[in-house]
């Protein structure tokens, strides 16, 4: 997830704020063709904390963040395969949370 320093801040600290998601979110630094492009929100989640993850992820969409809109990259451990789930505005949960588990449970 990717975004103003101010945002991305914001956003690390509302996830920090679930008890499940606390010591799995950090901020780190993200390139594009070998290039700094500023910071980005990595959070470490398995199949039982992923619903938290876009739960509170949609909550804080939802809290005053106008038409933004967040891209949700996932990478399954030990796996080359990415998903990028295109948030919206945080309207869907429940599709997002769908996608995401079916990458996540994929052999």
């Amino acid at each position: 997830m990717a975004g103003s320093d101010a945002e991305l801040h914001q956003l690390a600290s509302w996830l920090r704020s679930e008890d499940e998601l606390r010591d799995r979110v950090r901020l780190a630094e993200r390139s594009v063709a070998g290039d700094a492009a500023g910071d980005t929100v990595v959070v470490m989640v398995s199949s039982r904390s992923v619903a938290t993850l876009c739960r509170s992820l949609f909550g804080w969409l939802r809290k005053g963040r106008g038409d933004e809109r967040v891209l949700l990259t996932l990478k399954r451990s030990g796996a080359v395969e990415e998903l990028d789930v295109d948030c919206g505005s945080g309207s869907d949960v429940d599709a997002v949370l769908a996608s995401v588990r079916g990458f996540l449970e994929q052999d």
